[in-house]
């Protein structure tokens, strides 16, 4: 969403510190600057009413009159998209317990205020919340009147709201802040020097960067890549056009590599770590203008997948220009790497489901509910992310794609085909023992009832045909255990796997193991945006116990030779699961803006 297109914004400063005429006369500039006018208000009914009156039109942010913070911090604080609530936050226990909060999933799972508690703080808050729209967050605004009309002493109302929001069950999604920012109640003079003397270029740049990055795209890949962010952003280019360059250019190697020729094979190389420093770029580009949307991260993330499966067919053509057959481990590669994607996603969704369920506390409670632990063996490991090797030695053993990739260009550059899919393989294994072990033990204490356990995501992705639907036509819900997240790995494990099994001869399958492991990334990503995968083309697909068998019994029939079926099928299946199923999600998700 663009600036131009951002809903209308009322934008309150809550000076119950009463501070400094010229502090206050800083910040409203800052907001005039933003695009916005502010309401200064003190009293903590006024601020609640105003809220209210303003809620129902469009979002809200109130802001304390002592956030001391730059130009382009607040900018994008002010502008940011509206998907749903959100409070500023810093990691770190603050040194007021009254600005104390938990965070944990990227929800804001507990908040403090002058009368209420927080148990194991993990941030502290900064003095801004933003109000979004809708009929249950303004159900708990007016449901708290009658307990912040009977405050007496002076409160601050972004600590306060976030409470009534948070205490409601509703979500409110942490935000982090990027330079200085701080909520200053001593000595606010020097830190507005400071917060002047920022560069608000520098600032956009870093908010532009993503923070959970690899190791390898973190200390090299984004330092090239902003870059290209920055020619982008002076030529005008946009997030998709950058998306579909990184697109082409990976397509150009895997090209180079199919033809064997170790000259190719080192241009290649270097073209695959060039896709992946503009691929880095049009998220940097799309967080930069704000005009990041659901299409430009789908399209992201399915190109990603297409690029990387194409690099592994270009490697086994060049290799058999040697005499090598390295199909078996390319599809092998294959369904690695989609199992781990979709255990990986679908983990992380249900974990933020089922240890971030918010239940509803009454504001007249002056401590929350506490902290259910997740085992001591997940605490200790808890305990170890805070140190830095060990934090970095985690998400290189994780193998995310700038490892990956950058794996792919070291084996291509020294002409080693075999070498690429070798250490791909053990390295992807190892880490999918790693974190499916810990994943493990920590579902393991998961006792959350069906109606928080996240299964209505898992329970999309099942596709299944005619035998498995009439199966779960009684409406249970099969995957609500505290292992469902695993079940759709599964079922791609065996689907994936009988297909890579039977093809490890016949590279010609490739293209059906493709466009089925290009399916199961499709509806996992509609399933986490709360769609379903559409039902005609459901029934098109077959579902997966019947493809499976399908498949199974044209590789055991003399009927037909098994390459002309497996090149139907192929072609059948990428139709269908990439040209057409991609044509109707872009359809809608553009329709639906």
């Amino acid at each position: 969403m663009s600036q131009s297109e951002q809903p209308q914004l009322r934008v309150i400063i809550d000076d119950h510190a009463q501070v400094d005429p010229g502090v206050l006369a800083r910040l409203t500039s800052q907001i005039g600057h933003s695009g916005n006018t502010a309401t200064v208000m003190r009293a903590p009914i006024e601020i609640l009413e105003a809220v209210i009156s303003a809620q129902s039109h469009g979002p809200v942010i109130v802001i304390d009159s002592q956030l001391v913070t730059g130009q382009a911090m607040l900018d994008a604080l002010i502008r940011g998209q509206w998907s749903t609530n959100a409070a500023l936050v810093r990691k770190g226990v603050s040194q007021h317990f009254d600005q104390a909060c938990r965070v944990a999933n990227k929800h804001v799972l507990s908040v403090a205020s002058s009368v209420h508690r927080v148990t194991q703080p993990s941030h502290e808050q900064l003095g801004l919340v933003r109000i979004g729209s809708g009929s249950q967050v303004r159900e708990a605004l007016v449901a708290a009147r009658g307990y912040v009309s009977e405050l007496r002493s002076a409160t601050a109302m972004t600590d306060m709201l976030t409470v009534i929001l948070v205490r409601a069950a509703l979500p409110v999604a942490p935000l982090e802040p990027t330079g200085m920012c701080e909520r200053a109640t001593s000595n606010i003079g020097e830190v507005i020097v400071e917060a002047d003397a920022q560069d608000d270029e520098d600032i956009r740049m870093k908010r532009a960067l993503r923070s959970n990055d690899g190791f390898y795209s973190t200390f090299v890949l984004r330092k090239l890549s902003a870059r290209v962010t920055m020619l982008a952003l002076k030529n005008g280019w946009l997030p998709n056009q950058i998306t579909l360059a990184s697109l082409v250019i990976s397509a150009v190697a895997a090209l180079f590599f199919a033809t064997g020729s170790h000259a190719l094979f080192i241009a290649g190389a270097l073209l695959v770590q060039l896709s992946i420093i503009v691929d880095c770029s049009d998220g940097e580009v799309a967080r930069y203008t704000g005009v990041s949307s659901q299409l430009g991260a789908w399209l992201d993330a399915a190109t990603d997948r297409v690029k990387e499966y194409a690099l592994y067919a270009g490697l086994a053509v060049g290799a058999m220009s040697h005499g090598e057959n390295l199909w078996r481990l390319a599809m092998a590669l294959v369904v690695l790497q989609t199992v781990r994607h979709l255990s990986d996603y679908n983990f992380v969704a249900v974990r933020g489901v089922r240890e971030s369920a918010l239940v509803v506390v009454p504001l007249s409670q002056s401590v929350d509910n506490g902290v259910a632990s997740a085992g001591s063996l997940m605490d200790a490991s808890a305990s170890l992310n805070s140190r830095r090797a060990i934090y970095w030695l985690k998400r290189v053993i994780y193998l995310p794609i700038g490892e990956r990739w950058l794996i792919i260009s070291v084996g291509a550059a020294v002409g080693s085909p075999r070498l690429v899919f070798n250490v791909l393989w053990f390295a992807g294994l190892f880490g999918l023992a790693y974190v499916t072990f810990g994943r493990v033990m920590r579902s393991r204490r998961w006792k959350h009832a069906q109606e928080i356990s996240g299964c209505e995501i898992l329970e999309r992705q099942i596709d299944p045909g005619f035998f498995m639907s009439w199966f779960l036509a009684d409406g249970s819900h099969p995957l609500a255990g505290r292992f469902g997240w695993a079940i759709p790995s599964v079922l791609r494990l065996v689907e994936l796997g009988v297909i890579a099994s039977v093809c490890r001869y016949h590279h010609i399958g490739y293209l059906w193991l493709f466009a089925v492991a290009f399916h199961h990334y499709d509806t996992m990503y509609r399933a986490l945006a709360g769609f379903e995968f559409p039902a005609q083309l459901a029934r098109l697909g077959l579902g997966v116990e019947i493809r499976t068998a399908m498949f199974v019994l044209c590789a055991v029939s003399f009927t037909a030779p098994l390459n002309a079926v497996l090149l139907i099928g192929g072609v059948y299946f990428s139709v269908l699961f990439v040209g057409i199923a991609s044509r109707q999600w872009i359809v809608q998700l553009t329709s639906a803006k």
